[in-house]
């Protein structure tokens, strides 16, 4: 059946009644018995919490921000480790980039517009913490940026809510003008870069970026060091950079680079992927101060309960009257070099029928990054170690895996993006999967966000380690929420719909059309309390990054997470028919077209239509075909991994989205005023957003002409294919 049915199914869990989201896949039935090779079984012996603890001791033993000696210390370290795991080939893929730094402290101070005397300064520092021994830092002066440039501005003030586009058009309705204004924003709701590119069109001098308690404060529990919520002082910090035009580094700085970031991004100049307004993060404990300050309409009266947060004030948006603020950054932009390590097993099948496994994961980070990212960094150490140890007994996989961990990803993406750009002819032309992990363990609220056709080979890896008892408790067992990366929902449910976030996937996806899988353990409430800031440390880890905050559990989460990305690895790179499931991604099709129709209109979708019917009936063919062999056929598995593995890349259109080419992938991208959160059919949702039906039925016939290209590429041919 290629129905995917869903019903929430409520489970006795620790004395907690949790409704679990239960997705049968169109996969074979859940099985009794364990359905582990012996390989897969000597591999899952390997993972070890303790082990995963000394290395996360280590790696977050000193700050290893991008491009600082730090990242080259824990580059060598990562390396090292691979090298004694036994990993054949393992090298650093330096990178130039461009990156930009503190040189002083921001100054943020709340003045009279009067005689300019100052009323308050912020204290814009994160405080010493006896409970946490690393937060004696120098970085935790620094509340800062990535990419934000230098520069002042003295002006009143207005609060704009998250500032998303729908912020600003509350703002507007209710005659606030922003032109020549400082704005203050909430973290959430959208990515940091694009409530300054938002504020920055709006003609705002300056931006200020405060944590709401509501979003990751005490509305959600006790604040750190009593709990793991955010505390008064820890603020955010972060790369304002315009993610949803273009990822990678924004000048392309790296010699090995033939065309220019003009060329590669579509942008006049590079200086338009990145903010010319200074942008400060800071936490609620200053922000209460500015804000009681501002005077002005109910925010409520302005937007809506949406415009209020949980500060103990009245929210109002201003304009400020007698009070201005005054902002001030000193930061210096230069171009480094930052180290991507890269392992690699190679395959024993021919180049020409090797379809490589990516696995990847960021070392670089804003401070500690214990959780983010290094939570997968030791994930990734433990997966080569099991591996290894495989090889040690003779194992080789049939297709050749990558281990790859990537440096500049927290300033937009570059390590990754740098080395996918490079090396794509080279190595990467047939990769089949990306499968990235990133913050793996902040909770222990499971998520995967996976393009439609993995979702199945997820679900069996789940079910297969629950059945085997190779498991550990988390909070949604058994298969976790299963997100639909092009969309941003639930598996085929449009109506739970989800916060996608910005990764390594990316490149590998949006630009080269590799199909890819992200997966996290997290807090079940939103982002967990201490990210960015220099309280993301081991103590904070050690003490509530697990299993209902058991302290040291969120190890036992790290193993349980390496023998998950292990094992989707292992049956990517060793099984004989690739585990791709296109009837999923069907089925996904059917409710992007369902999304679009809703908002139609005079739009003609019949083009469209057809063309999902078309990849409905060729996937179902090609499942009938290779994974179940019914159809009388013998086929060569070479064939049907390249139509299973490739078809992904057919989504791709050569143009690139409207006003961002680099974005190819016609069913996936950041919502262009979102950052993080996916869109299904962007260019078509765009336009309509825009309501520009001509570029939106454009668009249509863009998306139709890809998915048809792929149901074309989908169809097994009977007369040429058939092996006698």
């Amino acid at each position: 059946s290629g129905h995917n049915k869903m019903q929430a199914k409520p489970v006795k869990l620790q004395g907690a009644l949790v409704s679990i989201l239960w997705l049968t896949l169109a996969v074979s039935p859940l099985v009794v018995g364990s359905t582990l090779r012996p390989t897969e079984k000597d591999f899952l012996a390997g993972p070890n919490a303790k082990n995963a603890k000394e290395n996360l001791r280590f790696i977050t033993s000193q700050p290893h921000v991008a491009g600082t000696e730090g990242d080259w210390v824990m580059g060598h370290y990562v390396s090292q480790k691979l090298t004694e795991a036994g990993i054949p080939q393992v090298s650093t893929y330096p990178l130039d980039v461009l990156l930009n730094y503190p040189v002083s402290p921001p100054n943020v101070t709340l003045r009279s517009s009067v005689d300019d005397s100052i009323l308050y300064k912020a204290k814009l520092s994160e405080d010493i913490l006896e409970f946490d021994d690393t937060s004696d830092t120098f970085w935790r002066n620094h509340s800062f940026h990535g990419y934000s440039p230098s520069g002042s501005a003295t002006a009143p003030a207005v609060y704009a809510n998250y500032g998303r586009r729908e912020d600003f058009e509350a703002l507007e309705k209710a005659g606030i003008d922003l032109k020549g204004k400082i704005v203050i924003v909430r973290y959430g709701q959208c990515f940091r870069g694009l409530k300054v590119m938002n504020a920055q069109s709006q003609g705002a001098l300056a931006v200020l970026i405060y944590s709401d308690p509501a979003d990751d404060g005490y509305s959600h529990g006790s604040v750190y060091p009593n709990g793991p919520w955010r505390s008064p002082s820890s603020f955010q910090r972060g790369s304002v950079q315009f993610i949803s035009k273009c990822a990678g580094d924004p000048m392309r700085a790296d010699p090995r680079y033939k065309e220019t970031v003009e060329d590669i991004c579509g942008v006049g100049n590079y200086s338009e992927l990145i903010p010319n307004i200074p942008s400060v993060p800071m936490g609620y404990g200053d922000a209460l101060v500015l804000l009681q300050s501002l005077g002005g309409k109910s925010a409520k009266d302005v937007g809506g309960d949406d415009f209020v947060g949980a500060l103990d004030l009245a929210y109002t948006v201003g304009p400020s009257k007698d009070v201005v603020i005054h902002v001030s950054t000193d930061h210096l932009e230069e171009v480094r070099t930052i180290p991507n390590i890269v392992g690699v097993i190679p395959g024993t099948l021919e180049p020409e029928e090797d379809m490589p496994i990516l696995l990847g994961n960021h070392r670089d980070a804003w401070v500690y990054g214990a959780a983010d990212p290094n939570s997968g960094t030791v994930a990734l150490i433990e997966v080569a170690r099991s591996f290894g140890k495989l090889l040690k007994n003779g194992w080789k996989p049939l297709r050749t895996i990558y281990l790859l961990s990537w440096s500049g990803e927290e300033y937009g993406l570059l390590g990754s993006t740098g080395w996918a750009e490079l090396n794509y002819d080279k190595l990467l032309k047939r990769a089949a999967v990306y499968l990235n992990v990133d913050t793996v363990v902040s909770g222990d609220s499971l998520s995967v966000s996976a393009t439609p056709a993995l979702a199945s080979a997820w679900e069996q890896v789940l079910t297969d380690l629950q059945v085997s008892k190779h498991r550990t408790e988390f909070e949604n067992e058994p298969v976790g929420r299963i997100l639909d990366a092009n969309a941003n929902w639930v598996m085929n449910r449009p109506d739970i719909k989800v916060m996608g976030s910005g990764s390594d996937y990316t490149a590998f996806l949006d630009h080269f059309g590799i199909a890819s899988l992200d997966f996290s353990f997290g807090k079940a409430s939103g982002k967990y309390g201490v990210y960015h800031s220099i309280y993301d440390s081991f103590a904070w880890v050690d003490a509530f990054g697990g299993i209902d905050e058991k302290p040291g559990s969120s190890f036992d989460l790290i193993e349980f997470s390496s023998k998950i990305w292990g094992l989707l690895a292992l049956r990517m790179a060793d099984s004989d028919l690739l585990p791709f499931n296109h009837t999923v991604q069907g089925e996904a099709l059917l409710h992007y077209t369902e999304a679009i129709e809703k908002q139609a209109g005079s739009l003609d979708l019949s083009d469209l239509q057809d063309a999902v019917v078309k990849y409905n009936e060729a996937a179902k063919s090609v499942h009938s075909i290779c994974q179940t062999g019914n159809s009388g056929h013998l086929y060569d598995a070479a064939k049907c991994n390249e139509i299973l593995g490739l078809t992904e890349r057919q989504f791709l259109d050569k143009e690139g989205l409207p006003e961002r080419p680099w974005f190819k992938h016609v069913l996936q991208a950041p919502g262009l005023f979102l950052g993080y959160a996916a869109e299904a059919f962007p260019g078509i949702q765009q336009a309509i957003d825009d309501s520009n039906l001509n570029l939106a039925q454009e668009q249509v016939g863009v998306v139709a002409k890809r998915i048809h290209a792929a149901a074309v590429f989908l169809q097994i041919h009977h007369e040429n294919d058939s092996v006698n």
